[in-house]
Formats: structure tokens, sequence, C-alpha cells
């Protein structure tokens, strides 16, 4: 019963040491020296993290110009409009197409993709 009563104070007591042993951060590369040298490269902590690819908003009538290609992205139907429903847009011509992007109104050749006439909305 004494030899149990010991191991299990020995365990406890061994357990209680180690734990925040084991739970500091295990950092050595922060105190060693830096070594200058031109082909030397930072260690991977120091070195910059690529910033992640910030989506810019699209701005048709400041962005854009007629005669340039619209991007592939909006050849999809959710850009698609019917120019019945707006006033201000004209009825479209053979093989053109009217879209609509963050408000603006393009009108477009839909065989080649380029823009015809902008309309800020």
């Amino acid at each position: 019963m004494n030899t149990l009563f010991k191991a299990i104070v020995l365990s406890v007591s061994t357990a209680l040491v180690a734990a925040p042993a084991m739970a500091a951060p295990q950092d050595h590369q922060r105190h060693a020296p830096q070594v200058q040298n031109k082909h030397h490269q930072a260690p991977v902590h120091q070195q910059q993290k690529a910033k992640p690819f910030a989506k810019k908003a699209v701005n048709p009538s400041r962005d854009w110009r007629v005669g340039q290609k619209v991007p592939s992205q909006y050849y999809g139907q959710g850009f698609k409009i019917d120019h019945k429903h707006y006033k201000k847009l004209s009825k479209p011509g053979k093989n053109q197409q009217w879209l609509k992007v963050n408000g603006d109104y393009i009108l477009t050749n839909v065989i080649n993709h380029k823009i015809l006439k902008i309309i800020a909305g």
C-alpha cells in the first residue's frame, strides 16, 4: 500500500511540474542571433506574408471605355437585362445586348463582347 501511494504521489507531482513546461511556447528562433548576410534568407516568421487578394469594386462608367472588351465574368444571364423595363435604354440592334453591372448599363456586341455604349446608373 505504501509503495502504491508513493507511485501515485510521484506521478501526480511529475505531471504538475511538467505541464507548464509543455504549455510554454517553443520559440527558440526569437533568441537566436541575427545573421546579416545578403544571401541569408529571413526565418519564416519574419518573412512578409502575402496579403489576401482584395476584390476591387467594378465601376463600369469609370473603369471601362467604349471599344473595350467586357470581362468574361459578365457574360452570364445574371447581368443581361431587357431594355423594355428601363426608360433610358434604347432598343439594342442585331447582335447587341444590354448588361447591368453595379448599377451601370452597358450595351455590348454579343459576338465580340466589345462595349458599344455605357450609361451611368
